[in-house]
């Protein structure tokens, strides 16, 4: 299973002739794709209007969900940790992301450089 991270669903949004929209759209056509909570909170914060909000939240509502346990808030932590012994800082949000992704065994489908360098992240390599 592929956790699309925010800035591939951002780009799928915007152009519908877009390797992310035509990669996310695989990926649900093979029910390959899972959501989780914070990619939906940024993803629903960015809504233009009413009906939109709705409507993306309806959508995204209907995707497979993966919760996050307090062993992920843990992990968190611990990437969170790693990363500064590297002199790399990492938002909570995208380390949040990243432990769910890695608790679950899933990969994540992103194009932020940043949380690409996360220990023990599996990176989804699009298809097409």
């Amino acid at each position: 299973m592929v956790v699309v991270d925010t800035s591939v669903w951002v780009q799928a949004l915007r152009a519908a002739d877009s390797l992310e929209k035509i990669e996310v759209d695989s990926l649900l056509a093979k029910e390959s794709l899972v959501m989780v909570g914070p990619v939906m909170a940024e993803l629903l914060q960015g809504a233009r209007s009413t009906n939109e909000f709705e409507d993306l939240r309806d959508e995204w509502a209907a995707l497979p969900y993966v919760a996050e346990s307090r062993q992920t808030w843990v992990m968190s932590g611990a990437l969170a940790y790693q990363m500064r012994q590297r002199g790399l800082t990492l938002g909570l949000l995208d380390l949040l992301i990243a432990a769910i992704a890695i608790e679950h065994d899933h990969e994540v489908y992103t194009l932020d450089d940043h949380i690409r360098q996360v220990p023990g992240l599996r990176l989804y390599s699009p298809q097409t």
